[in-house]
C-alpha cells in the first residue's frame, strides 16, 4: 500500500501542493517553516482526519481564507485505486473516498505511523501518550479490539454520568457492561503485547545494540480481583468523585532501557532512537498480521541523534518495506545512506521535485 498521489489547498503554508510520491522512500530538504512537516501532516489527515501537530482543525488554514483540503490516492495491491479527500470548513471536517469508507475502515486500509520530535511524549509524559500508542497497535491487529473498546468507552461515560448525577443505582445497572468489556480490551491488550516482543526485540537490538530492556503492562486496576469486582469495592469512592477511577482507561504500559525506566536517566538520542524501535516495531507487527505496510512519516530524521544512531535508523528505513516520507534541514553525512526514490525540495510553501540520483 502506499499513497501515489498528495494534494493540498490552503493547509497552512500549502497553497495549491501536488506530489508524487516514489512508492517507497521520499526524502523532503528545506529550510525551517518552509512546510516539510506540513506535507507529513496532510498524509496523516488522509489516514486519520486529523493532523498530529493540533487538535484543532481552524489552526491548519492558510492564508486564503477560514478552508482547507487535502486528497490523496492511494494505491494497494489487492484492491482498487482509492481516492480520500479531507475537507474543512468551519464547524466541520469532511471525510469523501471511494466506496464512502468510514474513518475507522479507512485507518485499517491505509495506516499511518509517525516519529517526529514531539513523540519524546511517549516517553516523558502520563500515560495517556502509552495507551493511544498501544491501542494503535491493537486496533490494527486485534480487530475485536475496536468494538469492545467503543462498548467499554459507552458504558464508562454512562456509569460516570449517573455518579456525578448521584444516580447510584443507575451508575450500578452500567457495571456488568463496563466490566465485560473493560476486561475484554485489556484481553486483548495482553495478547497483542506477548506478540509483539519478538519484533520489539529485534528492533532495539538493530538501533540500540542491546537486549537489555522490558516493556510491561499494568492494567489499571488494583490487586488480584476482576474488574467486575474492582468497580464494587470502589463504587462508593467512585460516587464521592463523581467518576470511575479504576480501569482499562487507567492502565499504564512501562518501559525501561537498562534497567532505567526510559524517561528518566536515558539519553535524549537513546529516547529517540528507542521510540523509532517501538514505531518500527508496530509497523512490522500490522504488516506480519494485516498484509499492509504502513506509511512512515518522519520528520527531522537527524534532530538529537549522533551520526551512529543517524546510520542505523536509516539502515532501518532503508529496509523497511513498506512507504516512507523523510524530511531533513539538509541531508547529513549519515543520510547520503537513504536509498532515496523520491527527492522533493520545500521553500516557501512551494514543493518541487528533485534528482534522487
Amino acid at each position: 500500500m502506499h499513497i501515489a498521489l498528495l494534494q493540498g489547498d490552503n493547509f497552512r503554508r500549502l497553497q495549491g501542493m501536488t506530489i508524487e510520491p516514489h512508492p517507497r522512500l521520499n526524502l523532503f530538504l528545506g529550510p525551517n517553516a518552509a512546510g516539510k512537516t506540513t506535507i507529513l501532516e496532510a498524509v496523516h489527515c488522509l489516514s486519520r482526519k486529523r493532523s498530529f501537530r493540533s487538535s484543532q482543525a481552524a489552526d491548519l488554514a492558510g492564508e486564503q481564507g477560514r478552508h482547507w483540503r487535502v486528497a490523496g490516492r492511494f494505491l494497494h495491491q489487492d484492491l482498487p485505486a482509492t481516492r480520500v479527500q479531507v475537507r474543512w470548513v468551519p464547524g466541520e471536517v469532511r471525510l469523501k473516498s471511494d466506496g464512502d469508507l468510514g474513518l475507522a475502515e479507512l485507518s485499517q486500509r491505509f495506516p499511518v505511523q509517525l516519529l517526529e520530535p514531539g513523540q519524546h511524549r511517549l516517553l516523558e509524559d502520563g500515560p495517556t501518550y502509552r495507551r493511544r500508542y498501544l491501542d494503535w497497535g491493537v486496533f490494527h491487529v486485534e480487530h475485536q479490539f475496536y468494538p469492545a473498546w467503543q462498548r467499554y468507552q459507552r458504558a464508562l461515560r454512562q456509569r460516570n454520568k449517573a455518579l456525578k448525577s448521584g444516580a447510584l443505582k443507575a451508575a450500578i445497572s452500567f457495571e456488568p457492561e463496563l466490566a465485560d468489556a473493560g476486561q475484554r480490551v485489556h484481553e486483548l491488550r495482553e495478547t497483542y503485547l506477548q506478540r509483539f516482543s519478538a519484533p520489539l526485540a529485534a528492533r532495539v537490538h538493530q538501533l540500540l545494540n542491546t537486549d537489555d530492556w522490558s516493556l510491561s503492562l499494568q492494567r489499571g486496576w488494583r490487586g488480584e480481583v476482576s474488574f467486575h469486582d474492582c468497580l464494587a469495592e470502589q463504587r462508593d469512592r467512585d460516587r464521592r468523585m463523581g467518576q470511575t477511577a479504576e480501569g482499562p482507561h487507567r492502565a499504564e504500559l512501562r518501559l525501561k532501557l537498562g534497567g532505567e525506566t526510559a524517561r528518566n536517566r536515558v539519553s535524549r538520542g537513546q529516547q529517540k532512537m528507542l521510540i523509532a524501535a517501538l514505531v518500527l516495531a508496530q509497523c512490522d507487527q500490522v504488516l506480519e498480521a494485516t498484509g499492509i505496510a504502513p506509511v512512515l512519516l518522519v520528520d527531522d530524521l537527524p534532530a538529537e541523534l549522533g551520526e551512529a544512531f543517524q546510520r542505523a535508523l536509516v539502515s532501518a528505513l532503508n529496509s523497511y518495506p513498506g512507504q516512507v516520507f523523510v524530511t531533513a534541514l539538509e541531508a547529513s553525512r549519515a543520510m547520503e545512506g537513504l536509498e532515496v526514490g523520491g527527492m522533493f525540495h520545500v521553500e516557501h510553501g512551494e514543493v518541487k521535485k528533485g534528482s534522487a540520483g
